[in-house]
């Protein structure tokens, strides 16, 4: 019995001891078999569905992972055909994006175009249902991610400079709206070697408000958001403070956090404020160039004036901006080179009085007039030559390559100097008028001693004007110190009132050292010899290994080329505002629009970033899929 118990009595024979019943129960449930019986029925059936599973999540695993890998490569497409149209400042959408439409906006148009040769994305756009990439709430992402990007790469050279100077300025759109523009400069290392670069950080909506402390608390949010507030050494500004007065205005509160930040205005903006104060301040001079202004825009409003002016004088006269003096430089210079054709092209509407209109022939009877004055002929002569001394200071203030500001400064002290021997040359420009008014067939020559009074006042403000606007030399000695071109008298007498003008900055400098280095660099006949500036004595420097050497000097250059001059970098902005906000795209919201900006203003770094693509393209693709939480792209 016990062995019938022990093999087969449960689960063949059967059991009838039932005297012994719950013992051989008790026995059997410690039994090998019974257990292994036991394990069988609880995972019966088990393995095979988990199995099964197994299988299935692979499957679906392997299908998703290829669908995003198919999304990600699309989405390459997506992203260059955004970089394009950022790039060349295009409208993205048009009136209607359906499929029926022959234009259906530059992006989708500009896919389709692609999509020809390319038909992997032909195949996508054709049959995808839930991920085209043609909606606008794409090309809104695509863009942001993008300059995302670009802002994540200036963030980067930020946080490796050394020092940082802020420049901002505001303008008025097509819309109305007034913007703010900021721009950060520092100095980096690039494969052209050290050198100053700025960087674009977008545009904000100052409408609402466009006081001091709304400037002030934006200008700070640019400094906490790329974390440099510590590095900041200069402020400038155009537009934005020099609507308040110097200690209420905007770079009064900033040096309030930030004592360091020195605030320099840009000296383009004071070049334009010195020839508006000289032209406004003389009665004569006034009427002279509100005439001249004038002149220009009688041809401009009218196509058969025009069309006569190319027959007769062969050149359009250049439109005075009230802001842009260099372009009143351009139309008196325009004037007194075509004098004589401007004069027959006059007499040819007077002598043909049937063929224009009565306030075409008056205003031509004028014109004429102020052009066979002696004294037009004579303010031409003297602001002909007063513009060619200040166009070229104003060419080196606009040229981003060379305004550092040791140079600029230097440039103006030669103006200056310009301006003064004019103003001793009273024979000469007479002698010029003469000449000039002979060959016109001016008979008269006009007062000589008025001409004398009105010749010195025009030249005595112009010096007083730029004495008194670029009067700023004492804060900005330290200059001085790295003129490449006195390091041989520097070499024999240390000038430590220079480095005193240093103080401002003293939480950034060892004094004692750099005193020690900028000796060594002026005793050095090799320095001396190879370098002209301070941009190639810091890339002199570098390429020699000498940064360790010399680490005070090497700041004090780096300083040097970080305070800005101008605000030309931020002014250029605003002529790729007034294209991105065209007609189409008037409707584009704020963060578009300054993403926008960022992506068309900052090519140089776009292309830069683009070079490695894979990683431009996963940096995009990272920053988009986290902007909806896009499932379809991300890995499983």
């Amino acid at each position: 019995m016990t062995k019938r118990v022990g093999s087969s009595v449960w689960t063949r024979v059967g059991f009838g001891d039932l005297k012994n019943l719950q013992r051989s129960i008790c026995k059997h449930e410690c039994s090998s078999i019974h257990i292994q019986s036991q394990i069988a029925l609880k995972t019966f059936g088990k393995s095979r569905i988990d199995t099964a599973l197994d299988e299935q999540l692979r499957l679906n695993v392997s299908v998703h992972n290829a669908r995003v890998k198919e999304n990600r490569e699309i989405l390459k497409d997506l992203i260059n055909a955004t970089c394009f149209l950022a790039k060349q400042r295009l409208a993205f959408r048009g009136n209607d994006e359906r499929a029926g439409p022959a234009n259906r906006g530059n992006y989708v148009e500009l896919l389709h175009v692609i999509a020809e040769k390319d038909e992997r994305l032909a195949k996508h756009l054709e049959t995808s249902a839930t991920f085209s990439g043609l909606l606008n709430s794409i090309q809104i992402d695509l863009i942001e991610a993008i300059a995302d990007v670009v802002r994540s790469d200036i963030k980067n050279d930020v946080s490796a400079a050394r020092f940082v100077a802020v420049e901002v300025d505001e303008t008025t759109d097509v819309t109305g709206k007034a913007r703010i523009s900021a721009i950060l400069r520092y100095v980096a290392k690039t494969e052209a070697g050290c050198q100053a670069k700025e960087a674009f950080l977008g545009f904000e909506d100052a409408s609402a408000d466009g006081r001091a402390p709304a400037v002030a608390e934006y200008v700070l949010g640019v400094l906490e958001k790329y974390d440099c507030a510590d590095k900041l050494v200069a402020q400038t500004y155009d537009g934005a403070a020099v609507k308040a007065s110097e200690l209420n205005g905007v770079q009064a509160r900033i040096k309030e956090k930030v004592p360091a930040a020195m605030f320099t205005h840009c000296y383009a903006h004071k070049l334009n404020l010195v020839l508006a104060h000289s032209a406004k301040r003389l009665p004569s001079c006034r009427a002279f160039f509100q005439t001249a202004e004038g002149l220009g825009t009688f041809f401009s409003e009218s196509a058969k004036r025009s069309d006569l002016l190319d027959e007769v004088v062969q050149r359009r006269l250049p439109t005075a901006a009230p802001t842009r003096w260099n372009s009143k430089s351009r139309l008196i210079q325009t004037i007194s080179a075509r004098h004589s054709d401007l004069r027959a092209f006059f007499g040819i509407i007077t002598d043909n009085p049937d063929g224009w209109d009565n306030d075409t022939l008056m205003m031509a009877a004028g014109y004429d007039r102020w052009l066979s004055k002696a004294s037009t002929c004579f303010l031409l002569t003297v602001y002909e030559a007063a513009f060619d001394a200040t166009d070229a200071l104003f060419r080196v203030l606009q040229n981003e390559a060379t305004a550092d500001i040791g140079r600029c400064l230097a440039r103006v002290r030669d103006t200056v100097s310009a301006v003064e021997r004019m103003r001793r040359d009273f024979e000469g420009f007479r002698h010029q008028c003469e000449q000039k008014c002979d060959a016109l067939g001016l008979t008269d020559c006009g007062d000589r001693g008025e001409q004398e009074r009105v010749f010195s006042d025009i030249f005595e403000d112009i010096s007083d004007q730029m004495k008194a606007r670029f009067d700023r030399f004492g804060e900005l000695s330290f200059l001085g110190l790295v003129d490449c071109a006195k390091f041989r008298e520097m070499s024999e007498h240390f000038d430590d009132a220079r480095l005193r003008s240093l103080s401002k900055y003293g939480k950034f400098f060892d004094f004692d050292r750099l005193k020690a280095d900028l000796i060594g660099l002026y005793s050095s006949t090799t320095v001396r010899d190879e370098c002209k500036s301070p941009g190639q004595l810091l890339n002199f420097l570098d390429n020699k290994g000498l940064i360790s050497t010399v680490p005070e000097a090497t700041k004090l250059l780096q300083l040097v080329l970080t305070v800005p001059a101008t605000t030309e970098s931020v002014e250029r902005s605003f002529s790729a505002l007034k294209r991105l906000k065209a007609y189409n795209q008037k409707r584009t919201d704020e963060g578009r629009l300054s993403s926008l900006a960022v992506i068309s203003i900052e090519t140089e770094r776009l292309l830069k970033l683009k070079k490695d693509k894979e990683t431009f393209y996963r940096k995009v693709t990272d920053i988009f899929v986290q902007k909806e939480q896009r499932t379809d792209f991300i890995y499983k």
